[in-house]
């Protein structure tokens, strides 16, 4: 199927954006991908309405959320300010994912938890499928933007197969390779492909139909030491707060500060399908 050029007109780049960060495989590293995107966003004048759709407990609310004098995490959250939250997993709250474009933000993201595909397809196509939800996104003037995360694991690279199934070129699809597995092309052998001992070629199809076939992006995140990461975590910090904290040492420090700048480089190539 040829990509459509629907996103490339005028018309187009004028339409509200909602964004999916995204993988069937756990522990790849969405709500990170997640929190760097908005924060960054944010720190730039963007407005972004950002949802966490693990619940009360996903870390996107955690870091970003609206706390109040005591800092403690507020029940009602200005999603525009700080993170709504929704559990994609539970019948009565799923439809957040789509009735939230009611509010007419022009940047929409959403940190969906993973596994939650078969969750999205039972918002309004009763489980068949994406088609009907993505006829109402795009009815209510709505672009979907997919980011897919990619780690060494076969199962990352099958969840982007799966989304070019059933979504095809009616979403924007960007491949993020999550670099803490490392950064050469051997280390993510399912999405790049590679040569087995006995000299045949594996894998690789899914990334080219991607770039190839729908014309999606792929870009790298930097790595974040883990014990750095592990540090701001436990202390729910926002990147821009930790790359100044002092319980954080000048290295600790700077390794924060690398990794926002690098990851700033990264997001530059994704502001056209932002709309920005």
């Amino acid at each position: 199927m040829a990509r459509s050029q629907q996103s490339h007109t005028p018309a187009a780049s004028r339409r509200k954006r909602v964004v999916l960060v995204t993988s069937e495989k756990g522990g790849v590293g969405k709500s990170v991908t997640a929190r760097t995107l908005v924060e960054h966003l944010r720190q730039g004048g963007t407005r972004v309405a950002a949802y966490d759709a693990d619940g009360g407990v996903g870390s996107l609310l955690r870091v970003l959320g609206t706390r109040d004098g005591n800092g403690e995490l507020l029940d009602e959250q200005d999603p525009a300010v700080g993170v709504g939250y929704y559990n994609i997993r539970a019948d009565d709250e799923r439809a957040t994912l789509l009735n939230c474009v009611a509010s007419g933000e022009p940047l929409i993201v959403h940190d969906l938890a993973g596994g939650s595909l078969a969750d999205l397809a039972r918002i309004s196509d009763m489980g068949e499928g994406l088609d009907d939800l993505l006829t109402a996104f795009d009815g209510q003037g709505y672009r979907p933007v997919v980011l897919h995360l990619i780690s060494s694991e076969v199962a990352a690279t099958q969840s982007v197969a799966r989304w070019l199934e059933l979504a095809a070129d009616r979403v924007d699809h960007v491949a993020i390779r999550n670099t803490r597995w490392g950064k050469a092309e051997a280390d993510f052998p399912f999405w790049h492909g590679y040569v087995d001992g006995n000299g045949e070629s594996r894998g690789g199809k899914v990334r080219r139909r991607v770039l190839e076939e729908f014309g999606g992006l792929e870009i790298s995140l930097p790595p974040l030491p883990s014990g750095t990461f592990a540090k701001i975590d436990a202390d729910a910090l926002p990147f821009a707060v930790a790359a100044d904290a002092p319980r954080l040492t000048i290295a600790e420090r700077s390794h924060v500060v690398r990794y926002l700048r690098e990851s700033a480089v990264a997001f530059e190539r994704l502001r056209p399908l932002l709309g920005l």
